[in-house]
């Protein structure tokens, strides 16, 4: 059950800094599109997230998108932004993250991934080694993905419980 539970939790992706990364050796990131860098709704990339992933290539942080969804959305989705990516990545099993990782020429100790689902990027990243930061899903309002939302509630707030600790003990 622990694999569930995030090493932290953020309301948002624009919460997530370089700083915050690199503090944790984190050289590369994974990070989830739909829910997470954008509603699944929305085909191109809005413009605040331009900004952050310029601020995360400017730290030296390598940036992939890891999507379990098809090549024409990911791709058209990642090109204005400028950045690679992975499609039907099949998440959360491990050969898709271990693709990522050689992708990026990083160890999974030295990649954090960022997503809005427990059972596919959390669990996924927690099992493959790397840092897992869940933010708040963008779709929450769409009934099945509130659904899933409950049943992840529980891991969530051992999330921010574990989280809380840690920055009162470090």
């Amino acid at each position: 059950m622990s694999k569930l539970i995030p090493d932290y939790v953020f309301d948002s992706i624009y919460d997530i800094t370089p700083e915050v990364l690199t503090a944790h050796g984190v050289h590369g990131v994974l990070v989830d599109l739909d829910g997470t860098m954008a509603s699944h709704k929305a085909a191109l990339p809005p413009d605040t997230l331009h900004t952050f992933v310029d601020r995360l290539k400017n730290a030296g942080i390598a940036v992939l998108v890891f999507s379990n969804n098809h090549p024409e959305r990911v791709g058209k989705f990642c090109e204005p932004l400028g950045v690679g990516y992975i499609s039907h990545a099949g998440k959360p099993f491990s050969r898709g993250f271990r693709k990522a990782a050689n992708r990026l020429g990083l160890s999974m100790r030295e990649i954090a991934v960022i997503g809005d689902q427990i059972f596919t990027d959390v669990f996924g990243g927690n099992r493959a080694g790397a840092l897992t930061c869940y933010v708040e899903t963008l779709d929450r309002r769409f009934f099945w993905i509130n659904v899933r939302y409950q049943l992840e509630r529980g891991f969530i707030a051992r999330g921010r419980r574990r989280m809380e600790a840690r920055a009162h003990h470090g």
